[in-house]
């Protein structure tokens, strides 16, 4: 499954819009999660741990969509270190507020 994922992203044209890309991997993903949500939030738990564009704010994003709650400590994680400024911009905070919201 993440060689799948990883694969969708790394193909994704880079043109698009991040936007564009949220929206192609989310439709992609569609029954992934009713197939094997562990191993889909393995890989969601993976791309967290990257902390880097574009996966970890993808993850970020899916996780709200498709409300994995298990992951709500490692989102903790993310934005605590975001907060402090260790990883991406102030403004990713927003995004990680809102999954945390939808969860």
């Amino acid at each position: 499954m993440e060689d799948y994922l990883n694969q969708l992203v790394e193909e994704f044209p880079s043109r698009a819009s991040g936007e564009d890309l949220y929206e192609y991997i989310r439709k992609q993903s569609a029954g992934l999660v009713d197939r094997s949500r562990v191993d889909f939030s393995n890989v969601m738990m993976n791309w967290l741990s990257l902390r880097s564009e574009p996966k970890t704010m993808l993850a970020v994003d899916l996780i709200g969509f498709y409300q994995l709650s298990e992951l709500k400590g490692e989102l903790e994680s993310l934005q605590a270190e975001v907060t402090e400024g260790r990883v991406f911009k102030p403004f990713y905070d927003k995004e990680i507020r809102k999954t945390l919201s939808l969860i």
